[in-house]
């Protein structure tokens, strides 16, 4: 008994002296001890597991920068840069950062140590070569051949606003997840989950939101993410849903009503040239990206549109002017054209809410594999700071969106700052803005995603008057919160016909 106590004593010793060593370096010895930040986050990234939790990254950085200056140590060798000049050095395909790989968090998302997708490509190489097997499920011809699964969509969800606008007041974000949900179902797998039919969210859209939670959080610290895989969890849930549904579409692979409705028909070569064999692991990995970009991103931003489009109802009238000409029924093939060349102010909405709201709204990360110099407000207009290799390092979105320096009255839904006929907008700093990313591995399905919310937005701006109440204004502004990707809690509004409908 006392030899397993004094083994006890001498583990926990051992333990509280590496603990000790490993807090004095990363405080007084790291090479990033002088770039400024929160003790707890020089110390450890279990403060994030926490805060991503809860949703409050985007929020918190942005607070750390506006106390610590454009360049903030946010983990013991991760830093934020809020200058818009670093996107480029950081992001950029030429360059050092060609070289770059993609950060720590990333290697959470994987199941397979040898297999990633898209996303979690760690290398830029490897990321361009995964890319081309997607490319042509993006293309103009792809685009236009998903066209009559959106306008499907569109015209259920509108119905079922209609239908739920007879009851009181409707929970937009909900409708938007069901029809974000179901267009994912169909150009992504070749079917609909049938949450829009049924006008209820179904477990499986919670059990997503529970497992992007889930590993959102944990890829703060990946080792444990990867133990977690070996236990009941959310994360093991999401994974093992998302492999059924993988089984379902490939055991349908060849049939005539899938070649060419969905993604899938592209990457298995059902339809056009396939550049070369998926492996059926690359497939699976895919598969999460497929699901939290097709379906919560694009739902989230239509949903904040709306947002801000209901505290605007000068904005509102100005919309109808133009889009009453443009929008008479059912969106035609040529319609979405329409909506893309001839729809300024709605093309400036969507934008606005991508700056105000963009979908991923903190630092996407990146390992430097050379020294990096970066801007440093804080050092003066000249100001630099040196990382070295093994820096993770990011550039903020929300709060370079919000930043006065870069957009005139930052926190306010100016729509105008995008057209350009701006009168009496300041102008904006265009490099700025980055809701999709930045060079070569930007957002592969952007143009997919701007035809989803023109179409809708158009339809439901034209066929409803809509409004919210400050009470509900102020719930849903609190429900905000970063999970990876930006989203929030119920958005009611009181919603009628805008006229007598046929």
């Amino acid at each position: 008994m006392a030899a397993t106590a004094t083994v006890a004593g001498m583990l926990c010793l051992f333990a509280a002296v590496m603990a000790a060593s490993i807090t004095i370096y990363r405080v007084f010895f790291h090479p990033l001890r002088h770039i400024p930040g929160p003790l707890s986050c020089k110390i450890s990234m279990w403060t994030w597991v926490h805060a991503d939790w809860n949703g409050k990254r985007a929020e918190i950085i942005r607070e750390l920068h506006e106390k610590y200056g454009s360049a903030v140590r946010i983990g013991p060798r991760e830093v934020s840069c809020t200058n818009p000049a670093a996107i480029p050095l950081i992001y950029g395909p030429t360059g050092p950062s060609s070289t770059f790989i993609r950060g720590p968090w990333y290697t959470a998302q994987s199941t397979m140590p040898d297999v990633h997708s898209l996303q979690n490509e760690p290398t830029l190489p490897e990321h361009s070569r995964r890319r081309r097997d997607w490319d042509p499920a993006f293309s103009i011809k792809a685009l236009a051949g998903y066209k009559g699964n959106i306008q499907r969509n569109a015209e259920t969800l509108l119905d079922q606003v209609a239908r739920l606008s007879r009851e009181g007041l409707v929970d937009i974000r909900e409708c938007m997840m069901w029809f974000g949900f179901d267009v994912m179902g169909e150009l992504g797998f070749g079917r609909s989950f049938g949450t829009l039919e049924a006008a209820k969210t179904s477990a499986v859209v919670h059990l997503v939101e529970l497992g992007v939670r889930s590993i959102n959080s944990i890829g703060n610290v990946p080792y444990v993410a990867h133990v977690m895989r070996f236990f009941p969890s959310p994360i093991q849930k999401f994974e093992a849903w998302l492999s059924e549904a993988l089984e379902w579409r490939m055991s349908h692979q060849g049939e005539k009503e899938f070649v060419g409705a969905d993604v899938f028909a592209y990457l298995l070569g059902e339809q056009g040239k396939q550049r070369r064999k998926l492996d059926r692991r690359e497939l699976q990995q895919d598969c999460m990206l497929m699901v939290v970009a097709g379906s919560d991103t694009t739902s989230n931003s239509m949903t904040f549109c709306l947002y801000e489009l209901a505290r605007h109802p000068d904005i509102v009238a100005r919309l109808r002017e133009e889009l009453d000409p443009l929008v008479s029924g059912p969106l035609q093939p040529q319609d979405f054209d329409s909506l893309r060349d001839n729809a300024p102010l709605l093309n400036a909405c969507i934008n606005e809410t991508l700056r105000l709201w963009p979908p991923v709204p903190s630092g996407l990360q990146r390992t430097t594999t050379t020294s990096l110099t970066l801007p440093d407000d804080a050092r003066g207009s000249q100001g630099r700071i040196i990382l070295p290799p093994g820096t993770v390092a990011s550039t903020h979105t929300w709060t370079i969106h919000r930043d006065q320096k870069n957009f005139w009255d930052a926190n306010s839904f100016i729509p105008d700052r995008w057209m350009e006929t701006n009168e009496g907008v300041a102008a904006h700093n265009a490099k700025a803005w980055a809701p999709f990313g930045f060079g070569s591995t930007s957002c592969i399905g952007k143009n997919l995603a701007y035809m989803e919310m023109r179409a809708v937005l158009a339809q439901f701006i034209v066929r409803f008057n809509f409004a919210i109440t400050p009470a509900d204004d102020r719930e849903f502004l609190e429900s905000v919160r970063d999970q990876f990707v930006v989203s929030a809690g119920a958005m009611k509004l009181q919603i009628a016909p805008r006229k007598q409908e046929s």
